[in-house]
C-alpha cells in the first residue's frame, strides 16, 4: 500500500493508544512509521485503509489481513547507505523525508541478528580502510551500498559491497577479513558503480569470495539466489500469499496458467503443481535465468519462461490464442502498475480467472477499475492483505477476480 501523507498517518493514527517504539531511531530514520502502535493494531490500521481503498470500487466484503506471529526481525534483504558524519564513516538508512542524510544504525530491529552483526562490522572494516563514503552532491567517494540478504532456512548470509572504481585489493582484504570473522557468510560479492543515480544497482559485479549462490527455501520450494534477484520481503508471508494464489481455482488442472512479472519464477513454481502448463514472462533476463535454473533445481519440467517486456509479448496474439490460451493469470507487476497494453491484451486473453497482487493501491484500483468495466468484465471475488512489512505503511494486497 502506498504511503499515506503526514497529515493522513497523524489522523488514521490518532484514533489507536500509542505504544513506546522499541527502536531508538523511530521518527528520524525513515523507515518504520508504525512502530509507535500495537502490532493488532497496526493490522486493524491497514485493513480500515483497505477496505476503505476497495469501497471505492464498490467492494464491501469484509477484508482479512495475515500478520506475522513475531513481527520483528522478519527481512530476508536489505540496502544499506554509506555516508559520513562528524569525519566518521556511517551506514545505515536515509532519515525520514530527506534524500541526504543517512542514519547511522546500530541494530535495526527488521533484520535478523547474525545480519546486524556482519552490518556492524562492514562499517567498521570499510572505516578502517581510510577511504571516503561517497558524496552524491559531489559524486565523489568510494563506499556506495551495502546489499545484505539471508535466509531463515539455512542460515546463510550474501553480501554485496557497493562502490565506486577503485582499489581491488582494498576490497579483497575487507571480503577476506568478513569472511573470517562471519562463517555464516556464504557469498560476497563486490558491485563496482559510477552511475550518478543515487540507487543500489552495480554495473558490474565481482564475485569475492564463498559460494556464488544463496542456498534458501520458501515453503516447497529450493532456491539458489544471486544478489540481484528480485524476493519478497518476507518468507513465510511469500509462501502464504503464493499458497493461496495456486489454490484460487478449486482442483487442479491441465490447462495453462500465467505468471507475468515472474521474477526468479516462485509464483510459476507454485502454478506448477495444479496447472499442466506454466508460462512466466519478465523483462530482465538475468531473473528469467535463475527462474529456469530453480524450476529444473526442483524438478519443475512444465514451466516456460520468456524474456521480454509483458506488454510486447501478449501483443502476439498467437502466442496465447494457439499455444497459451490461460486458465489463469497472475500479475505482480512494478509499483506503476501494468502498462496500458498489458491490461488490453489482458482483457483480451478472456482468462477465467485473474489474481493481481500489489504493494500500492492506487494504480491497483486504476486496474482493476479497468478488468472490472471492460469487455469482458471480470467481478472482484476476493480480496486480502498479506502483512508483509510489519512497523511500516506498507502492505501486500492479494485479488483474485473471475469472469462473468
Amino acid at each position: 500500500m502506498t504511503m499515506p501523507t503526514p497529515q493522513q498517518d497523524i489522523l488514521e493514527k490518532a484514533a489507536y493508544a500509542t505504544v513506546e517504539a522499541p527502536c531508538p531511531y523511530f521518527g528520524t530514520c525513515g523507515g518504520c512509521s508504525l512502530q509507535d502502535l500495537a502490532y493488532p493494531d497496526q493490522l486493524n490500521l491497514k485493513r480500515e485503509r483497505l477496505q476503505r481503498a476497495l469501497a471505492t470500487l464498490r467492494y464491501t466484503s469484509p477484508i482479512e489481513i495475515v500478520g506475522l506471529e513475531d513481527p520483528w526481525r522478519y527481512r530476508n534483504k536489505a540496502e544499506l547507505t554509506f555516508s559520513e558524519r562528524d569525519g566518521r564513516l556511517v551506514l545505515g538508512y536515509h532519515a525520514a523525508r530527506s534524500f541526504w542524510r543517512v542514519i547511522d544504525v546500530e541494530d535495526c530491529l527488521l533484520l535478523p541478528e547474525p545480519v546486524m552483526r556482519v552490518v556492524r562490522d562492514v562499517r567498521l572494516l570499510a572505516e578502517e580502510t581510510g577511504l571516503p563514503a561517497y558524496r552524491p552532491r559531489t559524486h565523489q567517494g568510494f563506499f556506495r551500498f551495502l546489499l545484505v540478504r539471508s535466509s531463515a532456512a539455512t542460515g546463510q548470509i550474501l553480501l554485496c559491497l557497493m562502490t565506486t572504481t577503485g582499489s581491488k585489493e582494498v576490497v579483497e582484504r575487507l571480503a577476506q577479513e568478513l569472511l573470517r570473522r562471519h562463517p555464516a557468510i556464504a557469498s560476497l560479492y563486490w558491485g563496482l558503480t559510477n552511475r550518478l543515480a543515487d540507487v543500489a544497482a552495480p554495473e558490474e559485479l565481482i564475485h569475492l569470495g564463498g559460494a556464488k549462490e544463496l542456498e534458501d527455501q520458501i515453503g516447497p520450494f529450493r532456491l539458489r539466489l544471486h544478489p540481484l534477484n528480485f524476493l519478497q520481503p518476507t518468507s513465510v508471508q511469500a509462501d502464504r500469499i503464493y499458497t493461496r494464489l495456486a489454490e484460487a481455482l478449486p482442483e487442479a488442472s491441465r490447462g495453462v496458467a500465467w505468471d507475468l512479472y515472474c521474477g526468479v519464477g516462485l509464483v510459476a513454481f507454485y502454478l506448477a503443481r495444479r496447472f499442466g502448463k506454466v508460462y512466466g514472462v519478465d523483462l530482465e533476463a538475468h531473473h528469467v535465468e535463475r527462474a529456469a535454473l530453480n524450476a529444473a533445481l526442483n524438478g519443475l519440467d512444465n514451466i516456460e519462461f520468456r524474456v521480454g517486456r509483458v506488454e510486447a509479448i501478449l501483443k502476439d496474439r498467437r502466442f496465447w490464442l494457439q499455444e497459451a490460451k490461460p486458465e489463469m493469470v497472475v500479475v505482480d507487476p512494478p509499483r506503476a502498475g501494468l502498462h496500458p497494453d498489458a491490461l488490453a491484451s489482458l482483457i483480451a486473453a478472456r482468462a477465467p480467472a485473474i489474481v493481481y497482487l500489489s504493494c500500492n493501491v492506487q494504480s491497483l484500483l486504476r486496474d482493476l477499475q479497468a478488468l472490472l468495466s471492460g469487455f469482458p468484465r471480470y467481478r472482484l471475488v476476493d480480496a486480502h492483505a498479506f502483512d508483509m512489512f510489519p512497523q511500516t505503511n506498507h502492505v501486500e494486497i492479494f485479488t483474485l477476480l473471475h469472469r462473468q
